[in-house]
């Protein structure tokens, strides 16, 4: 009965440790999560692809602009002296006409009139107008407004593109920065243990239990342990810079979380999203595609119309005469160009033949590259069960050889070789959880599966 209530204690408590090492490690995601987030608001490359989408839409608003009515406003005035000239013999028509007709009439109310010598170009005219056209059909129009409208699926995809590999690099960071922490905690405690040592060996030393050599050898070991933490330390500075660079924030932040339990990784079961790079090929099939036919459509006629709404005539006289309006339609048709657009139309074709080339292998590359970052995880785990395995078997081995020592049955120089074991087990076991978090990481990038908010 009591080995039963032992039982039931011992799995109670065991559940206990688990929940508290899962609730740790759900924190640590939730505030990971919330840098993640941070990024994709503050990043400078993630705004940068928010302008270049910008600009796509207003591409697109403008290319729809061609559809409409466009006025347009233009003023001339012309002054002129010289030239040439045309002759008009208005004096040798008219003036036998307007003699006989005085001698008829008795009167001189036809006088004679002088021949006429006109020149070509116009003395102080003006004409302004507002001219507005519109274009009634022209097919250039309607696929170059297609080929604009699918850029912007283009730089969507481009711009998810980035953000997936900026949620793969923010996590990178995170855990590389957790791992320099964990280091740095290893080897503090390692500092702590050499110091220990050091001071346990100066009072065998003194009571003459052990010989100098004993001392001299502690103090190289504490002064290689204090540089090594001295470079974890440094490493973390440069860790905590990048992470802060990739959120655009000040290189100096602090950042929030410490280092989680290390659990078991589970097996990776989230569903494989579709990859933005295959989607921003395919909508580069679509705009070649589209540009084949806007070759095509370049051979077709053009249909237009237009209103002139102006005044004309000598310079600042304005009156009824001289306003006018002119309306007219206008059509374009080019007939023969020396198989110009049959040359573009084939170069559209070969363009969406060679994109849907890249499209097959990209599809290849991208699931070799998930296979390849399985396996890799797969790896990963199977190491740092290992490196766990043997980080135990080795604090479990200098703990045996730390009593050894301390009742003197043991050598300084195997108890150092324990401690040194160690440590390097140690941090080979952080830096090989370390790599089981990216490989995750890694495999989510490969697979597309982690989920935008937005």
């Amino acid at each position: 009965m009591t080995s039963i209530f032992r039982g039931m204690l011992r799995h109670l408590l065991y559940i206990l440790l688990l929940s508290g090492m899962l609730a740790e490690a759900r924190a640590q995601d939730r505030i990971l999560e919330g840098y993640i987030q941070q990024g994709l608001k503050n990043n400078q490359g993630i705004r940068q692809q928010g302008f270049l989408l910008e600009k796509s839409m207003y591409a697109l608003k403008e290319a729809k602009t061609f559809f409409l009515p466009e006025v347009n406003f233009n003023g001339s005035y012309l002054d002129s002296r010289g030239g040439r000239k045309i002759s008009i013999p208005i004096g040798d028509l008219l003036n036998p006409v307007y003699s006989s007709l005085n001698q008829l009439t008795n009167s001189s109310a036809f006088p004679q009139v002088e021949n006429v010598n006109q020149t070509f170009n116009p003395n102080n005219y003006y004409d302004a107008k507002f001219r507005t056209s519109l274009p009634l059909y022209n097919a250039e129009i309607t696929y170059n407004t297609r080929i604009r409208k699918e850029q912007i699926n283009f730089q969507q995809a481009e711009a998810d593109v980035y953000r997936r590999e900026l949620v793969k690099e923010i996590k990178f960071a995170y855990y590389a920065y957790m791992q320099s922490r964990e280091a740095i905690s290893i080897l503090e405690s390692a500092v702590s243990l050499a110091r220990e040592n050091l001071r346990f060996n100066q009072v065998l030393v003194k009571n003459d239990k052990a010989i100098r050599t004993v001392v001299s050898r502690s103090e190289n070991e504490l002064i290689g342990l204090e540089a090594r933490l001295e470079d974890a330390k440094n490493q973390s500075v440069n860790a905590a810079g990048y992470f802060n660079f990739l959120l655009n924030t000040p290189l100096d932040s602090r950042i929030e979380g410490q280092a989680a339990t290390q659990l078991a990784p589970e097996p990776d079961t989230a569903a494989t999203g579709k990859r933005e790079e295959l989607v921003k090929l395919e909508s580069l099939l679509k705009i070649n595609t589209l540009s084949g036919q806007l070759a095509k459509a370049s051979s077709l006629p053009k249909l237009s119309t237009f209103m002139d709404l102006g005044t004309q005539g000598d310079f600042i006289k304005f009156n009824n005469d001289t306003r006018y309006y002119l309306f007219g339609v206008t059509l374009d048709w080019r007939v023969f160009a020396a198989n110009r657009v049959q040359y573009k139309t084939k170069q559209a074709a070969m363009d969406r033949n060679a994109t849907s080339a890249q499209l097959s292998q990209v599809e290849q590359q991208l699931a070799l590259q998930s296979q390849t970052a399985s396996n890799k995880l797969k790896s990963a785990v199977t190491i740092y069960r290992a490196a766990t395995s043997q980080t135990a078997l080795s604090k479990q081995y200098y703990e045996d050889q730390q009593k050894l020592y301390r009742e003197g049955q043991l050598l300084y120089i195997e108890l150092l070789d324990a401690q040194n074991r160690l440590i390097n087990d140690q941090l080979q076991q952080s830096i090989s959880y370390l790599n089981v978090q990216t490989r995750t990481a890694e495999l989510e990038r490969a697979k597309a599966s982690y989920v935008f908010s937005n």
